[in-house]
């Protein structure tokens, strides 16, 4: 298994980047928490990695820490969940918020991700609520944490607004462009639209 890839970083996007490492260029899915704590193009970079193995493609999903790969990890044991839909999750939030949600049983929050149905969501809670709340407590936090943003952001709209970090957008400015984009596009927007709509605004 490949559990980590250090090298330089030659492209990256808010869900994708190719990392070089000794003349290889390694494709390797992330998330918008991870795209947000990249460095610039052509700098160094270290990604905690699982390379998923199936008869047509080996996928390789990049985190930049090993706790993030331990949520994802966690959520490909419940019943209807793929790496895809994984790392969908995951950009809905942060992976403390996320195990907040799970451990206290927030299922109207965990509805707001992107990708997660009712049912999905049930199973969610029913099989990770345990864990949830014991990784959390790991981490000195507990399921009364509080979801997302300072301004309630969520799902798509915090995703959108995680690659605007990424392109050096600080906040309040890049939520402010991300609210804006979206009451142009509409609630069904994902953030692959509201993100060069939010450019818009800033």
């Amino acid at each position: 298994m490949i559990e980590r890839i250090k090298g330089i970083l030659v492209e990256k996007s808010p869900t994708f980047v190719v990392v070089d490492c000794a003349g290889v260029g390694y494709g390797i899915n992330i998330t918008a928490n991870t795209a947000s704590q990249l460095p610039e193009v052509e700098q160094n970079v270290t990604l905690h990695t699982h390379l998923v193995v199936r008869e047509d493609a080996m996928t390789l999903f990049g985190f930049a820490d090993k706790f993030e790969k331990e949520v994802f990890l966690m959520l490909l044991d419940v019943n209807g969940v793929g790496p895809k839909m994984a790392q969908r999750i995951l950009c809905g939030g942060s992976p403390k918020d996320l195990l907040a949600m799970i451990a206290g049983d927030n299922k109207a929050a965990l509805n707001k991700i992107k990708g997660l149905g009712k049912k999905t969501t049930e199973q969610m809670v029913l099989t990770l609520k345990d864990k949830a709340a014991v990784l959390l407590q790991s981490t000195g936090l507990d399921a009364t944490l509080t979801l997302a943003s300072p301004s309630g952001l969520t799902g798509a709209r915090m995703e959108a607004v995680l690659a605007l970090h990424t392109l050096g957008v600080k906040d309040p400015a890049a939520e402010k462009a991300v609210v804006k984009a979206a009451e142009v596009l509409g609630d069904e927007a994902d953030a692959a639209t509201l993100i060069p709509e939010a450019l818009k605004y800033l």
